[in-house]
């Protein structure tokens, strides 16, 4: 199984692999920059990913935007999402999870690495 990081940021996607790296997390990470470029893994590796970790702020097509067209597609709608994200407030969490009930989690930056490996546990096999 593998993980999707999306975030547009470099710097934070890095820092997101290597804290998976230091917990021992086995799966692959695959990375995408924005919402179109994930859009391209998952329909070559839909099967395979366990887990999405999504940043909400990004150029194109926001996290947000891409987590609805997601639910959408039935291939992709099964695929947990956590929200990585400094969209911290009360209004963005209820509007996360008005998109999707079914939201994994929502982890706002900077986050403490073992708050992000707890979400993240019921998805590591």
């Amino acid at each position: 199984m593998k993980i999707l990081v999306v975030d547009d940021s470099a710097l934070d996607r890095k820092l997101l692999v290597r804290t998976l790296m230091k917990a021992e997390v086995k799966q692959e990470i695959l990375e995408a920059e924005d919402g179109d470029q994930a859009l391209q893994v998952m329909a070559n590796s839909y099967q395979d990913i366990s887990v999405v970790l999504l940043d909400w702020q990004m150029p194109k097509m926001s996290g947000l935007q891409l987590m609805a067209g997601m639910i959408k597609i039935p291939v992709l709608s099964s695929i947990p999402i956590i929200m990585v994200t400094a969209s911290g407030s009360e209004d963005n969490k209820k509007m996360a999870r008005e998109v999707n009930p079914h939201l994994a989690g929502y982890i706002v930056k900077p986050y403490k690495p073992q708050e992000l490996l707890e979400a993240m546990r019921p998805y590591l096999k």
